[in-house]
């Protein structure tokens, strides 16, 4: 079960990065920087972008590289932020390619992680400016988080969800 005050942390870090940077032309690597400065500020330890050998079978055949790994959490696991206008199956097909590299690799120091966390920044906010509004507005939000888990058939079960931040 995920640690709810970590879930709860980033919840809120994720809104006071999205505050300060949202809507403005940021690139997912500034999120990705900004929600560092948070975790760091709350004495949270992470690497980011720490390499690891994505498999195919059981030969490594590149490098991939989660943008943040939590080794002291319980259990550790790893984050992937994405900005985008909400979290897609190809978001989700990332992280498993992730956990199932870790999975595979004999002589990973990473071995114990089988969680990952999705964090999706809205790219572009439509509370900035709409000259045009339309009637038919579609509700959507700052931040979506999804934390999964690999079960032993090697699939991922979406065990918590969140929506932060509701725009029209």
């Amino acid at each position: 079960m995920p640690d709810s005050k970590l879930l709860k942390t980033l919840s809120k870090s994720s809104m006071d990065v999205y505050d300060e940077l949202g809507g403005l032309n940021f690139d997912e690597k500034d999120f990705q920087i900004a929600l560092g400065y948070e975790l760091s500020k709350k004495k949270i330890e992470y690497l980011r972008e720490t390499h690891i050998e994505l498999y195919y079978k059981d030969i490594p055949i590149k490098l991939g590289a989660p943008d943040f790994y939590l080794n002291q959490e319980k259990p550790p696991l790893i984050i992937e932020i994405k900005l985008s206008s909400g979290l897609s199956n190809s978001n989700r097909q990332q992280l498993k390619m992730y956990l199932l590299s870790i999975r595979r690799n004999p002589k990973s120091v990473l071995k114990k992680i089988k969680n990952g966390i999705l964090i999706n920044f809205l790219k572009e906010n439509p509370e900035t400016y709409n000259p045009n509004e339309s009637s038919k507005k579609k509700i959507q939000h700052k931040i979506e988080i999804e934390y999964f888990t690999l079960d032993k058939n090697d699939n991922l079960k979406l065990v918590y969800s969140n929506l932060l931040g509701e725009v029209q």
